[in-house]
């Protein structure tokens, strides 16, 4: 079998910039301080994603409008607890309204008058004066 330069020289080619580009793409993430093949060490993220979020809901309800009224509000302002969301991870949160004001609450906190017992995937459990009150997760379409 006699070997033709035009056919193995395609392949040749081809390993060849594959070398090199595995070459550089690992030198600079070792530069980068991204890999280094004898040390693999996990780091965890000790910043919270929410701190974002939970600071501008606080600005939000603590900018005051007395004397404006919600013109998509129906009658009276309501005087349970509504649960809007569960935000279910490693540190759960609800978001709840109540009286006029928007409230994320964490397991152990307080909001207004309640004490927020504990957030499970489907409700909330709250207590005011020593009696427990439930709040169920809201179904779709309610």
């Amino acid at each position: 079998m006699k070997l033709d330069a035009r056919v193995v020289l395609g392949p040749l080619l081809a390993a060849f910039v594959l070398v090199v580009t595995l070459q550089q793409t690992m030198d600079a993430l070792h530069r980068a301080g991204h890999w280094s093949p004898g040390r693999r060490i996990m780091r965890a993220r000790t910043d919270d994603p929410y701190e974002r979020l939970d600071a501008a809901i606080a600005r939000a309800a603590s900018t005051t409008t007395s004397g404006v009224r919600d013109p998509f509000a129906y009658g009276t302002v309501a005087v349970t607890p509504v649960l809007t969301a569960i935000i279910w991870d490693n540190d759960p949160r609800a978001l709840i309204h109540f009286n006029g004001r928007d409230y994320t609450v964490r397991s152990g906190g307080q909001f207004d008058e309640y004490r927020v017992v504990g957030i499970t995937r489907d409700r909330v459990t709250l207590d005011k004066d020593g009696q427990p009150l439930l709040l169920n997760r809201p179904l779709k379409g309610e």
